[in-house]
């Protein structure tokens, strides 16, 4: 029986902070908790709706998770927000260009952005 279901971002050790500040900043997740693990790796996390997202380095500038290299490639969030067009508008105030605008026949929008590390984030809601 599955007991939770989080999400990994593993980065590299010199992208960490500026994926967390992406994340808490530009697309405004609350931090749930930061630390360090046993192992001394570093880790912030945040909460969204009962499901973690925690983003996670290695100590001494090595990566924790050399099945993952290079970062950037495999991982994709998305994201549902009350209205796209709104985010966007905020986003490119910010001086995030989305790659991508799909419209799509049931109502439907979706942008997609990249964090620092190369990760595809995914904007969508209905508007």
């Amino acid at each position: 029986m599955i007991s939770s279901v989080n999400i990994l971002v593993p980065v590299e050790y010199d992208l960490y902070a500026s994926v967390v500040d992406f994340y808490r900043t530009t697309v405004r997740l609350s931090t749930h908790s930061t630390g360090v693990s046993v192992q001394g790796n570093p880790w912030h996390s945040f909460l969204i709706r009962g499901i973690s997202m925690t983003i996670h380095t290695g100590r001494d500038r090595e990566f924790p998770y050399p099945e993952f290299r290079p970062t950037g490639h495999g991982i994709a969030l998305a994201i549902e927000v009350q209205s796209v067009d709104q985010e966007v508008k905020r986003l490119e105030l910010l001086g995030v260009t989305p790659r991508n605008r799909l419209n799509y026949a049931d109502g439907m929008k979706a942008v997609s952005i990249i964090d620092p590390a190369g990760n595809v984030l995914e904007i969508w809601g209905y508007s």
